[in-house]
Parts: C-alpha cells; structure tokens; sequence
C-alpha cells in the first residue's frame, strides 16, 4: 500500500544519524534576530569559527561575487553587505559543507554528486545575478536559496536510495523529467522532503519558502520574489547544461517545460534573449565551481 505524504515524511523525521548544524549558523541566526546586534559582536561571533570566516572572505572577494572593493575582515564585510547578507553567505557554506560530506559517507550509483553540486552552485549564480540586473529579490537570499533549492534530492537518495533509485528508474523508461516521475512515484516530492529539513533545522523562512515553492510559484506567498528568481534560473541552466538525469539532448536551447508560468511570465524578455547574455555568467560559474568544488 502506497504511504500517505504525511507517513513518507515521517521517515525523514526519524533519521538518528542527522547532521546537525554547525554552532555558528544557530549563533548568527539568534544574533539577527536580536535588535541589539552590532557589526563587532556579529563580527567577534564569527570569528570564533575561522573557517568560516577563511572561506567567507573568499567567497565575497571572489569574481563571481561580483564586489569592486576588497574586503579583508568580517567587520567590513558586515559593514558593506548588511548584517542579512552575511547570516545568508555563513548559510551557504556551513550548509553546502555538511551536505556535501554526506555522500563522503555513502555513496549511490545513481546519484552523481558532482553534477548535483554544479547545477546547484550553477543555479545560485544565476540567480544572484538575475536579482542585480533585474531588481528583483534580494540577492543574497537569492544565491542561498538558489544553491540549496534541490536539496530534498540530495537528502531522498542518501537516507532513502532505494526510493530516490525508484524515480529515476521510472523517469527513464518514460522519458520523464524527474520531478514528473517523483509526483508518479512518491506521496511527497523533493521541495517538500528539502523543506522539511529546513524547518528541522530551523533556518530563515526565505529558504524554507523558496525551497517548497520552487517548482510551483504561489502568487502572494512570502519571498515570492526570490521564488520566481530561482525557478527562472534553474530553467536556464537546466536548458544550457546537462539536467539532473542528462537527458537534455540539445544543450542550449530554452525548454519551456522547466519553467512555472509565473517565471516565464515575468522573465520572458531574459529568458528569450538567454543566448545574448548567458555567456558572461558562465564565467562566472565557472569561477564558483572553482571555488566551492
């Protein structure tokens, strides 16, 4: 008998060997939502932690970041980009290096890790870069939520393979895409399964939000915005690169099945001209496959 969603999530929520986050994302996380908060106890926070602040200082002076000036300490980085900002750039780290040790682990044939990290990292890019040009959404928020948006996928063929192995297999022999065999196969699909770890974790709502919204954009919803910015970018890249199962077999072209409506609707100028500007920001994807792989 098929479980219910309710019972399929529950699974999830009995995980014993769950990694937890690290001590300074519930750190930074409290901090921000104390008014109290300045620039050098958030600094002195972080770095407690000098790994964070090793890769953060990295990543803000990277070229795909995209900063003029040169930031050489966390007090100025919280100065320049915004106490917001920072508590998304400590996210994306802590969170992208836990996931990413998960399948140091285990691994599963049919999940290519590699490939998983470059869509993602290719879609966080996208996606900060889309909110600079086209002012909407708030950039920060939008390269977070844009690098952990398919994280439910990750988390469904690590804890549960033989599920995960079930939806490719049935996306292959029909031709699905995954996400049309995910909703054929299992009670809840993978915006869900990411969204409920996010909630566990206790993560800001921009990421809980965007994540369980990706694929379906709820006019109205909070962060929609940021929603429609990621569902847009995952569109392009899963257009100009191989997708999740590498059956894109035209590499390039703009497949309109990838995108909501909302999406398309309101970037339908940038996604038609995708062949005039897509070239700049893959090389600024490459410069963050550099630096995150």
């Amino acid at each position: 008998m098929k479980k219910t969603k309710v019972e399929f999530l529950k699974r999830f929520g009995k995980i014993r060997d769950l990694p937890s986050l690290p001590v300074i994302v519930t750190k930074v996380n409290a901090m921000l939502n104390d008014p109290n908060t300045t620039n050098d106890s958030l600094s002195r926070a972080i770095e407690k932690d000098q790994a964070i602040v090793f890769k953060m200082l990295q990543l803000v002076n990277s070229a795909f970041f995209g900063l003029r000036e040169k930031i050489s300490t966390t007090n100025e980085a919280a100065i320049i980009l915004g106490f917001d900002a920072i508590r998304n750039i400590v996210l994306s780290l802590s969170t992208f290096n836990i996931l990413d040790h998960l399948f140091e682990k285990k691994s599963n044939m049919h999940f290519n890790v590699d490939r998983f990290w470059r869509h993602s990292i290719s879609v966080a890019v996208l996606s900060k870069y889309m909110a600079e040009q086209t002012k909407v959404g708030d950039p920060e928020k939008c390269f977070v939520c844009g690098l952990l948006h398919d994280m439910g996928k990750l988390m469904l063929a690590h804890y549960f393979p033989d599920d995960f192995i079930e939806v490719i297999e049935h996306a292959r022999e029909n031709g699905l895409m995954y996400l049309e065999a995910e909703k054929k196969v299992l009670p809840a699909c993978h915006p869900e399964v990411g969204y409920f770890f996010i909630k566990k974790w206790d993560l800001p709502p921009h990421l809980a939000n965007t994540i369980y919204s990706h694929h379906a954009v709820q006019p109205g919803a909070a962060f929609f915005d940021e929603t429609m910015i990621v569902n847009m970018a995952d569109g392009v890249i899963n257009s100009y690169y191989a997708d999740f199962l590498n059956n894109n077999t035209s590499p390039g072209n703009i497949k309109y099945a990838y995108f909501d409506p909302h999406a398309r609707k309101r970037f339908n100028v940038w996604i038609e001209s995708a062949d005039k500007w897509f070239p700049k920001v893959e090389t600024l994807i490459d410069d963050a496959w550099a630096f995150f792989l």
